[in-house]
């Protein structure tokens, strides 16, 4: 169980509506809510906390739930936090489920624990990273620093070095990121882009010599010389379901998690785009076919074409390239592995 406490190393940016101030007081809260979620769960507006310098997940459930082993339930609640063991100051998190208030919170029994129902699930989103092929080539990076340490963070000054054919202006502002490798289809065998880690903000303050000086305004972990620069964007948003328009089928490529397998509030990577039709918000169902027992290595004389397709979960699209997208699983009931199968059904 992780008992560090999070690290003052700058505040991520949340887009989601808050008061001008959030009460820190656990009286504030109705924390008397069941782990149990509505038949047709949607989000409330209460129960967000404005993360404070020292806190972690450990101490928060000590304080609002008296049991700090419901941690695991509070992070299920916040797929944003990619990491349970690093929150920031600044960031949010919600400290009840996300659930209407004053619905009836009933177990729901089917006739299958198979379940077709349809999620809804709205999600805080973290952009974890991805960037295409194509767009990774012509990054900028981080050469040198003014500073006299190895790690850098929130007021360091840097020098950034691009390629000659960029124009880069004082007051322009860079998201700083890391590569963590390649992301590769697992039928085609191809590189169709690069997991990326979103470190921070850059601001430049000098653009006139050879290397561009910038200032780091906002750093989510430790920089170091040598890590990328790519255009800003949001690092975080919240995304609903939104209506499918059209049938599509899709195959789940990759997963940011360094994992063998992955599962629920996992991001994964899809190898169909902006060009196939697809938007954030977008439903996947994922599918798989055959015996529980043969999982990802069906023997040679299984004839899986003779039994049908069954939902495992379901995924939503939180971010949308040309080619590729993000996704979060919003459901799975068993382990998911690289080259599963999704099924966009219109009208879904």
């Amino acid at each position: 169980m992780f008992r560090g406490r999070a690290p003052l190393l700058g505040l991520l940016l949340v887009l989601v509506g808050l008061a001008s101030a959030v009460p820190q007081s656990a009286k504030a809260y109705d924390i008397d809510t069941p782990d149990i979620v509505t038949q047709n769960p949607t989000f409330g507006i209460g129960g967000l906390y404005v993360i404070q310098p020292g806190d972690n997940m450990w101490d928060l459930c000590t304080v609002f739930f008296h049991n700090p082993y419901k941690w695991p339930t509070m992070w299920s609640w916040n797929p944003q936090v990619t990491n349970p063991h690093w929150i920031y100051p600044g960031d949010v998190l919600r400290m009840r489920p996300p659930v209407q208030r004053g619905a009836d919170r009933t177990v729901v029994w089917s006739e299958s624990r198979y379940s077709d129902r349809k999620v809804f699930m709205e999600i805080l989103s973290r952009y974890v990273g991805y960037l295409p092929d194509r767009k990774f080539k012509h990054s900028g990076k981080i050469i040198h620093a003014r500073e006299s340490h190895d790690t850098l963070a929130e007021y360091d000054e840097i020098y950034l070095a691009f390629k000659k054919d960029m124009v880069v202006r004082r007051g322009e502002k860079f998201t700083i990121y890391r590569n963590l490798g390649p992301v590769v289809h697992p039928t085609t065998e191809k590189i169709v882009g690069h997991k990326v880690k979103h470190l921070g903000i850059a601001k430049v303050l000098d653009a006139k010599n050879d290397y561009v000086k910038a200032l780091i305004l906002k750093s989510y972990e430790e920089i170091y010389r040598g890590d990328w620069i790519t255009s800003i964007f949001p690092h975080s948003f919240d995304v609903s379901p939104v209506l499918n328009e059209v049938d599509l089928l899709a195959t789940l490529v990759d997963y940011y998690q360094p994992t063998r397998f992955a599962g629920q509030l996992h991001y994964v990577y899809i190898d169909k785009g902006r060009l196939d039709g697809l938007k954030r918000g977008n439903r996947f169902i994922i599918q798989r076919r055959g015996d529980g027992l043969w999982f990802d290595d069906p023997p040679e004389d299984a004839a899986l074409e003779k039994f049908p397709w069954e939902r495992m979960g379901e995924v939503m699209v939180v971010e949308v390239f040309e080619e590729n997208s993000l996704a979060v699983v919003t459901q799975s009931i068993k382990e998911l592995v690289r080259g599963d199968r999704l099924m966009m059904k219109k009208g879904y």
